[in-house]
């Protein structure tokens, strides 16, 4: 299962979805509790750095990556290892 999270408000969020053509559920994380979790705030309340993990049935972090340009390499990258993992050769 897909799901992306962002501290943005849901008002944002639904207009990003359904300017970009997402399918996924996008959740928002407004009062930041997952974002503190996984250490992706910004100091001086500059927000949260661009991140995206992939997370196994288990709860295991399998990948994960950094990127404050692309946001489509996160994507990508996310849809790559579990296009990898589906074939039976997670990278």
């Amino acid at each position: 299962m897909t799901v992306g999270l962002s501290t943005d408000r849901l008002e944002r969020l639904k207009r990003f979805r359904e300017a970009q053509g997402v399918t996924f559920p996008l959740v928002s994380d407004r009062r930041g509790r997952v974002a503190r979790l996984f250490d992706v705030r910004r100091r001086f309340g500059l927000g949260t750095s661009r991140s995206t993990y992939v997370i196994d049935t288990e709860g295991v972090i399998r990948d994960a990556y950094h990127n404050e340009l692309s946001m489509w390499r996160h994507a990508h990258r996310a849809l790559a290892w579990t296009k990898s993992v589906q074939q039976g050769r997670p990278d």
